[in-house]
């Protein structure tokens, strides 16, 4: 009887209030359990930054200590977030010349129009997180999902590119390393709270994923599958004092993405309903609140098809760290079988596109 090998993957979520670890199982047919999960107090990082990197290192420490006794199997690839006041989202478009007389596009062509797309002239302190792919277009058509197969003289791209300061990066990698294990990758908080609390459908028709931690917000925007739009506003939960309704705070917040609904509506695009996450989603009332005010529906966001050790509080307080989890098992399940496949062809940063896109 062959055995159905599983594979684990680790979200660790680095917050200002709180270090959140989930350990999850992905099966030989995709399937994902979670099988531990830690929560303890953070030191040393705030807002989104880490200000005290031994401070740090030791809450890092001990959540991943603690989760790793829960995990007989160890916690194989680790995916961390990273959020703050140094990531911008921006679009770039790229296009790419075929044939005169036009041939079939193949993936290759697809890839080189994505690097001809994210080359983008950035500051030495500054490097790309996430390239993500909005739509293609091929000669003179509008724009399109999927070009592959299609005839083409000229190929081009929209990418969204998330990019944050070096030393973010590179401050959260040596916490985790000081800490004794490696980060595979770091992930956009929007993104992997995405992951995790909104289904294909939200994505495709338009949300907007409010993410209201500690101390800061992450706006996020899910539009035709995919994120289109994000900004990080320097005020959370604690700063919303005793009353959400009487906090300027909060009344920033919303005043954004008001912005962004009546942006998105300007373009001819509407979006359909608002997500949030983090502890406000707890504070009474808040969500009709957000109803009343956007005049758009809202709802609280909860990590969706979960299975394992995990309640349905879990599955609010811990939806970054499950959402990095579930990242990472889109990232397995796509990783070729074939050594001497395409991914030999072009470059791994490529081939992450391909599948944060397919």
């Amino acid at each position: 009887m062959q055995i159905n090998r599983v594979k684990i993957v680790t979200g660790l979520d680095i917050g200002s209030s709180k270090v959140s670890a989930v350990a999850a199982s992905i099966g030989k047919d995709g399937g994902f359990s979670i099988i531990a999960q830690v929560t303890q107090d953070s030191r040393g990082v705030s807002r989104g930054a880490i200000t005290d990197l031994d401070e740090a290192v030791r809450s890092v420490s001990g959540a991943l200590k603690k989760l790793k006794e829960k995990a007989p199997n160890g916690l194989g690839h680790i995916y961390a977030n990273i959020t703050g006041e140094t990531l911008k989202g921006s679009v770039s478009k790229g296009m790419i010349p075929l044939s005169l007389r036009g041939r079939e596009v193949t993936k290759f062509d697809m890839a080189r129009c994505i690097n001809a797309a994210s080359t983008v002239h950035l500051p030495f302190d500054r490097e790309i997180v996430h390239k993500v792919v909005q739509k293609f277009s091929i000669d003179d058509q509008p724009w399109i999902r999927d070009p592959m197969g299609l005839y083409a003289s000229r190929l081009a791209c929209e990418v969204f590119i998330i990019t944050a300061a070096v030393n973010s990066i590179q401050n959260i990698s040596k916490c985790v390393s000081s800490a004794g294990y490696d980060v595979r990758e770091v992930v956009y908080t929007g993104i992997a709270d995405g992951s995790a609390v909104l289904d294909n459908e939200e994505k495709e028709s338009g949300v907007i994923l409010i993410g209201m931690g500690a101390e800061l917000t992450e706006i996020s925007t899910f539009f035709k599958g995919v994120i289109c739009d994000m900004e990080i506003l320097q005020a959370g939960a604690e700063d919303l004092k005793n009353d959400f309704r009487s906090s300027p705070a909060f009344d920033n917040v919303i005043a954004k993405v008001a912005q962004k609904l009546a942006s998105f509506k300007d373009s001819g695009r509407n979006i359909r309903s608002i997500v949030v996450t983090g502890g406000i989603i707890f504070a009474d009332g808040v969500i009709e609140y957000l109803e009343e005010k956007l005049s758009c529906q809202a709802k609280m966001g909860v990590a969706k098809d979960v299975r394992g050790e995990v309640s349905g509080l879990d599955s609010m307080r811990l939806s970054t760290a499950i959402g990095l989890a579930k990242y990472a098992a889109s990232k397995q399940e796509n990783l070729p079988q074939n050594a001497k496949n395409f991914a030999k062809t072009v470059s791994s940063a490529v081939i992450d596109i391909f599948n944060n896109y397919f």
